[in-house]
């Protein structure tokens, strides 16, 4: 029993990671309606930032990890203007595809600027382990995790106490009903992306110490796209949950099952839900009229 509660709780950590990701996929989609097929790539921006700075800078951990986040916040905004904003009215597909064109134009402007291989980055606190209650922890993985908690609760907080998140949700419910009692639809999708991004940078920069940076890691970013449809792709606290039980299932089925074959129980389980529950464990059905 001691063994399974340790290999949950490390699955925590990464499963937290791929909350932030998931809740990117689920604010852009509740605003606009689109599946935001860059937030992997976002989250490998982050990540390159918090680096570059990081090795060429020195700024200091702190400085690092807030100049990647607010930046990856202003490419959030430059992207909706560009790739989305101009395609409003086009077909969903056409604006979909525009997303996967953003990722892939994000993925190779890197490789050109800073090459293939990156590497990795320093973790801010120690990887040594220690026992807490029989369980083995490290520092860092207990550190990603509560950073991860810290932002989600912020997250929280900010679309439900002030004004812009609740314009948002006003947005999310019925965007000519916001627009008629003054809510700015062009500015509420702005925010919508720049927070997704930002989500997704924070994310990678927590993913960075565990992995190797490499402008090919936003693949992981289709983790958290899994996660928001287990959870339900309308509901933001099912994004929480979808992602930390996908973390949860990675761990157990790599324990229990094989490295190898994660990623087929990880499907498995995905499709099972996709089946029984199509609207994901917190999602609404969503009724569409004729």
């Amino acid at each position: 029993m001691l063994f399974f509660t340790q290999v949950i709780v490390s699955g925590l950590t990464l499963g937290s990671i791929y909350a932030l990701t998931a809740l990117g996929y689920v604010i852009i989609f509740r605003s606009t309606g689109v599946v935001n097929f860059a937030q992997g790539e976002m989250m490998m921006v982050g990540a390159v930032l918090a680096l570059v700075l990081h090795k060429d800078f020195g700024l200091g951990y702190v400085t690092e990890c807030s100049l990647a986040v607010l930046g990856a916040w202003v490419l959030g905004a430059v992207i909706e203007r560009v790739a989305y904003r101009p395609l409003v009215d086009a077909p969903l597909f056409t604006v979909i595809l525009s997303t996967v064109a953003v990722g892939q134009m994000l993925r190779s402007g890197v490789r050109v600027l800073r090459g293939q291989e990156l590497s990795l980055f320093p973790p801010i606190l120690s990887t040594e382990p220690f026992s807490a209650a029989g369980i083995r922890l490290t520092p860092l993985n207990l550190g990603i995790t509560v950073i991860a908690v810290l932002l989600l609760g912020a997250f929280v907080t900010f679309f439900r106490r002030t004004w812009i998140g609740w314009a948002m949700r006003a947005t999310a419910q019925n965007k000519e009903a916001a627009a008629l009692v003054g809510v700015s639809i062009p500015r509420v999708f702005s925010v919508s992306w720049s927070l997704a991004a930002a989500l997704a940078a924070a994310a990678g920069i927590l993913l960075a110490p565990l992995i190797i940076i490499s402008p090919d890691m936003g693949v992981i970013g289709i983790k958290g796209f899994i996660a928001a449809i287990l959870g339900g792709f309308n509901s933001l606290p099912g994004a929480v949950v979808g992602g930390v039980l996908l973390g949860v299932l990675e761990n157990l089925a790599g324990v229990y099952v094989s490295s190898a074959f994660k990623d087929v129980v990880t499907f498995g389980v995905l499709l099972a839900v996709l089946i029984l529950r199509p609207a994901g464990i917190l999602g609404r059905p969503e009724i569409r009229r004729a």
